[in-house]
């Protein structure tokens, strides 16, 4: 569980800008990405046919699961990376040991920024630029932009709900909880979609809270990220884990929800999925609270 929360975590702090690739180059037809997200966007412009590799961890779209794999997106393979040949990789702040490495082999490299929703959006522009779909990826991201705007018209003038977002905890217990904090773009889509994150001032963008914290806070709603196939084999486990704490609202009132869906944590344009999942959940909180 720390290992997987830690690549979560890790995958979802992801941050910072830096290019390292000439502009007069011609345009990459053999690009390779280090990361899901980077992945998607990659697809949503139309730009799948230069994408040469990608992680093993790149499952969305599905047809990206066909594309040639480089290992993990926090330990690539080296050698299947040269193997393929790129003349353009992308990646994030984090990969910052790869993309040394791919330097002293005079491989391009780009480092993206995908820490919050508007930088989610200007990676599209960049993207484009960088791999000749500056109108494709101008009108993909209209419609991200487009969805997303239709969250907030859907939240306005709503009453707020407190919310704790959790993406990690042990497993059958409400030990060990970790939190979505401030500053990063689940934080965002919380307050986009309506809600008011109970853990939005923490010191850190993902805290663990002591059971002490969680009774102190006591949210109107709790969305739980188990991820699916963990989800599917303690169904029942994970359904009663929060009953040990009755003592809390959401408990209480049986306001505690999980999602299926592994890609509603990337931040790329399936964000948009979680921002509609929270608006249909805080609805649902709203109207039993009427």
């Amino acid at each position: 569980m720390k290992f997987r929360l830690k690549l979560l975590l890790t995958f979802i702090l992801s941050m910072g800008f830096q290019s390292l690739y000439a502009q007069n180059q011609s345009i990459p037809q053999r690009v390779i990405s280090l990361s899901p997200n980077l992945t998607e966007i990659v697809y949503d412009m139309g730009a799948q046919d230069q994408l040469a590799g990608d992680t093993d961890y790149c499952k969305f779209p599905p047809d990206a699961q066909k594309k040639e794999k480089i290992g993990g997106w926090m330990n690539p393979n080296i050698e299947k990376m040269v193997s393929l040949k790129p003349d353009l990789v992308i990646g994030l702040k984090f990969h910052d040991k790869t993309v040394n490495t791919l330097k002293k082999l005079k491989i391009p490299v780009v480092v993206l920024n995908c820490d919050s929703v508007q930088n989610i959006l200007a990676t599209y522009t960049q993207l484009g630029k960088l791999l000749g779909h500056e109108k494709q990826a101008e009108a993909a991201r209209k419609v991200l932009t487009a969805r997303l705007a239709n969250i907030l018209q859907r939240a306005k003038g709503k009453k707020p709900v407190a919310v704790l977002f959790v993406v990690g905890r042990t497993p059958g217990t409400v030990d060990q909880v970790y939190a979505v904090g401030g500053k990063n773009f689940i934080n965002e889509l919380i307050g986009m979609a309506g809600g008011v994150n109970v853990m939005a001032d923490a010191m850190t963008g993902y805290p663990l809270m002591s059971k002490e914290e969680l009774i102190q806070r006591n949210p109107d709603v709790i969305v739980d990220s188990v991820l699916s196939h963990e989800l599917k084999a303690r169904k029942v486990e994970n359904q009663s884990a929060w009953d040990q704490m009755p003592v809390l609202k959401a408990v209480q009132e049986k306001h505690v929800y999980y999602f299926l869906d592994e890609d509603f944590l990337i931040p790329g344009p399936s964000m948009v999925k979680l921002g509609e999942f929270l608006c249909d959940t805080f609805e649902k909180v709203r109207v039993d609270h009427e």
